[in-house]
């Protein structure tokens, strides 16, 4: 109950403050948080240390960590802003678009579109973006709990017309109807949060993602493109958008499920490590911590 108050609280108040304002107060949330919380500081840095590696100086390390928690609590200034955010106002918030055409050439081949990102930037704008581009996007996510706070976050996020399929047995046919019917598919790959992934490595050590965006691409011939949405200022953004180099299938699953994983994880780390400082999650992506429990309390997604 008090994840659905402080979300709620976050919104009705927010969306109507200038975006100056709520980012103002999310960075400054966000260092009281990095300074009290021996969690958040000590997952913050394994998460720095990973992207920018061993020789990074820890100074450098500590600057990123920071950021990543200013990021966190950027997302929920984004959320609270989009009930009154048009669809117009949203295309114009976009200082630059980069690499639209992979995205469109894709949907032009009629046999869907897998997206896939991190929880990096302002990676709400995804769903956000599609309605000025007349695109079909459905968007996978995670169960919330309690079921009030789900049909709260669900709600705001259905006001641009975007489908949301569970992440589960029913939510994996609908996806694939969605995809088979020419349209585009979201998905974060940067967390286990089910807890039924593989291990694989990530940023030279191993940790389980999802290989469900390689298991539809393979299953589907859908292509598959990564999207980036990093932060220019407060409500501000650039869209990067690159083609995942998936190897063709060889008939072989498990082979196939392998090398596909390699080109989507490649992607995924060539993006965080370009804004290291916007890459997000507060809970643990490696080590014991790494539990689907451990995302629970971290943003409503």
């Amino acid at each position: 109950m008090r994840r659905f108050v402080l979300l709620w609280l976050a919104v009705n108040i927010g969306r109507w403050l200038p975006a100056r304002v709520t980012y103002a107060a999310g960075a400054a949330v966000g260092a009281v948080a990095w300074r009290v919380s021996r969690r958040i500081r000590a997952t913050t840095r394994d998460h720095a240390r990973h992207v920018l590696g061993p020789a990074a100086p820890q100074r450098t390390v500590d600057a990123v960590a920071r950021a990543c928690v200013r990021s966190n609590l950027y997302y929920y200034a984004d959320f609270a802003r989009f009930g009154t955010t048009e669809p117009e106002q949203v295309f114009d918030e976009f200082d630059s678009m980069i690499g639209i055409e992979h995205l469109f050439d894709a949907i032009d081949g009629e046999r869907g579109v897998i997206l896939v990102s991190a929880h990096l930037g302002g990676a709400e704008m995804l769903a956000q973006a599609a309605a000025p581009f007349g695109i079909c996007l459905g968007i996978v996510t995670e169960p919330l709990s309690p079921p009030r706070l789900q049909a709260y976050v669900q709600q705001n996020r259905s006001a641009r017309g975007v489908r949301f399929f569970p992440a589960d047995r029913s939510g994996l046919r609908m996806s694939i109807g969605h995809l088979r019917a020419g349209g585009t598919l979201g998905l974060l790959v940067d967390r286990d949060v089910l807890g039924t992934a593989e291990p694989f490595p990530f940023f030279g050590e191993r940790t389980r993602l999802p290989s469900g965006a390689v298991e539809l691409a393979r299953r589907t011939g859908a292509p598959m493109v990564a999207a980036w949405v990093p932060r220019t200022g407060p409500a501000r953004y650039a869209l990067h958008i690159e083609p995942v180099a998936m190897p063709p299938a060889t008939g072989d699953r498990d082979a196939d499920l392998e090398s596909g994983m390699r080109a989507m994880v490649a992607t995924l780390e060539s993006g965080i490590r370009r804004w290291p400082g916007q890459w997000f999650p507060l809970a643990p992506v490696w080590g014991e911590d790494a539990t689907p429990a451990s995302s629970a309390a971290e943003r409503p997604r």
